[in-house]
């Protein structure tokens, strides 16, 4: 009888366990991504935000994929629901966007990661000009390659994320520009790989640009939960919150200490021409750090 009563149990958790709905999303590049911890949080706390009700998906990480990879993994749609990127016009067409500046626009604020004997180097960069002499580290299919080259700088694409700090600390470019709030995480996570590469405090490189939630066309309840979940999150502050405390945009407050005593600027030539850059409410702007001259 006891055991009866068990079975009947153990059934019933197997069931409720089963219409329990989850949603497929990528593993982590590396043992150091914390990149994507940051997403798949937001993504579970904008889910529950908006959930009235409903069922709050489970997050599963399928595989572990590049960006080039997952994107045609989404377009699939058999082993990947939701995926985050850095956003292009031909994203949102191909795929359904989630509009809301995941880090309001702090990946297009960037600084220099470089070998620590490339540092004097920098020191004499002052112009546009001047940085289209050297060769920066880039992922391949990341939109930055081509906002960069369109500025008539160098890039040396690289299909690997982990293979870029091998590139640098080896000399193959010259820097790697990352976004205010990944470049000092992720040298601390490595500084025993490569103890000679730094962050270079004094040059900024900003172009509008921002990671975006993408599912399929065809999801779009999916994509209105996730978006109804973050307009309340930045209505109540969670959203903010949320970066003023995780272990990879923490460190970026007050803003003011972002600071830079030169600014170069550059055009997103892929950003859709209606994406409102310059809205306090989604965005960070120059201004936020110190920076008051208009922007191209």
């Amino acid at each position: 009888m006891k055991w009866g009563i068990l079975s009947v149990l153990y059934l019933s958790l197997a069931l409720h366990a089963q219409e329990q709905p989850q949603l497929l999303i990528p593993k982590p590049r590396s043992e150091y991504d914390i990149n994507h911890q940051y997403y798949v949080s937001l993504l579970d706390k904008a889910l529950r935000k908006a959930a009235n009700g409903r069922p709050v998906p489970r997050l599963v990480a399928s595989y572990q994929m590049e960006q080039g990879r997952a994107l045609r993994e989404l377009a699939k749609g058999e082993v990947l629901d939701v995926f985050w990127v850095g956003t292009d016009q031909e994203k949102e067409h191909q795929f359904r966007a989630i509009r809301i500046p995941l880090e309001r626009g702090l990946m297009g604020f960037r600084k220099m990661t470089l070998h620590k004997d490339k540092q004097a180097l920098f020191d004499t960069i002052h112009s546009l000009q001047g940085l289209q002499r050297l060769t920066a580290c880039q992922g391949a299919y990341w939109p930055d390659v081509s906002i960069m080259r369109t500025a008539g700088l160098k890039v040396l694409e690289a299909p690997v994320y982990e293979n870029i700090f091998k590139q640098i600390n080896a000399g193959r470019c010259d820097y790697f520009p990352r976004g205010l709030h990944e470049g000092l995480v992720e040298l601390q996570l490595r500084h025993s790989l490569y103890p000679n590469l730094v962050r270079y405090p004094d040059l900024m490189l900003h172009y509008p640009f921002t990671v975006y939630f993408f599912t399929q066309k065809q999801h779009e309840a999916l994509a209105q939960w996730i978006e109804q979940g973050l307009e309340a999150m930045i209505d109540d502050g969670e959203l903010l919150a949320h970066m003023q405390q995780s272990e990879l945009t923490r460190q970026m407050f007050p803003l003011s200490q972002q600071a830079a005593s030169r600014w170069l600027l550059l055009k997103n030539p892929l950003l859709s021409p209606d994406t409102d850059y310059q809205n306090p409410r989604y965005w960070f702007v120059p201004a936020d750090f110190g920076y008051l001259q208009e922007q191209p």
